[in-house]
């Protein structure tokens, strides 16, 4: 019997996943993105982890519905939508092998991992984390997701804050923060949104004046979480309508991931 190679071992690849709520634009981002990164002449893949992804902006590299998928699981266990999604969600973790053989065929520098639409099936289930560990790569990465038209009333913005914590914390890996579908924002509801991730005391005053006095002790307990949990936050303004953020995004992977250096050499 042939041993079974280490991928890990034989792999130089980093590996950035794209995480954010539903409709953030995750797909359109590793889109778009990979499109760009290509031009840079980077050896990039791209790999979708959907397994309920009908549809998609690209055609992925690496695809886990050719393993999975969720309109079968419902015919064959006799359940809903989001039984399925749930159940397709954990049995992604018994493919790691064949998806690690497929990254070493393809053998790229960078891949960007399109995880799934709804935000809980990859980031609060042990399988999402078991997943991140078990896939090949030398530096890892996330980028969470601010969906700039959710974000651009205060409260919305802190929710936003709060999810990209508790992905920091499940995954415990370096994190990336993107202000995505800028170009459906006036200039003035941008710099709000990144001067509310740069200075918590605009935050702050932005939501007191929100706030009615029946809500104002939640607010003031709302407030001292963000201050406990740190929400200085540095946004990039991205757009895949006008390539607004691409170069900016691509020098922040170089730095975080690869000492300021390309992936390809």
């Amino acid at each position: 019997m042939t041993p079974r190679r280490d991928l890990e071992a034989e792999l130089n690849l980093d590996l950035v996943f794209v995480v954010g709520t539903a409709g953030s634009g995750k797909s359109h981002l590793v889109s778009a993105f990979s499109a760009w990164l290509i031009g840079q002449r980077e050896n990039v893949c791209t790999v979708n982890l959907d397994p309920g992804a009908l549809a998609l902006p690209y055609t992925p590299d690496i695809n886990v519905r050719d393993y999975i998928r969720v309109e079968d699981l419902m015919e064959q266990h006799t359940i809903g939508p989001n039984g399925a999604l749930v159940l397709a969600s954990d049995m992604i973790a018994d493919q790691i092998e064949e998806i690690r053989e497929e990254l070493d065929t393809i053998d790229p520098d960078l891949a960007l991992v399109d995880t799934p639409g709804q935000l809980e099936l990859f980031a609060f289930r042990q399988s999402g984390k078991v997943i991140a560990e078990s896939l090949p790569g030398e530096e890892k990465t996330s980028l969470y997701l601010f969906d700039s038209v959710f974000c651009r009333r205060p409260l919305n913005y802190v929710v936003s804050v709060f999810l990209s914590a508790a992905v920091s914390n499940m995954f415990l890996l370096p994190q990336i923060h993107v202000l995505t579908k800028v170009d459906l924002l006036k200039e003035a509801d941008i710099q709000r949104a990144l001067d509310w991730g740069s200075d918590p005391e605009t935050l702050e005053e932005a939501i007191e004046k929100q706030l009615t006095e029946s809500n104002r002790v939640m607010s003031q307990g709302m407030l001292q979480a963000i201050s406990d949990i740190g929400v200085e936050i540095s946004l990039i303004p991205f757009s895949t309508r006008t390539n607004q953020g691409f170069t900016d995004l691509y020098a922040e992977l170089c730095r975080t991931m690869n000492e300021g250096e390309r992936f390809t050499p």
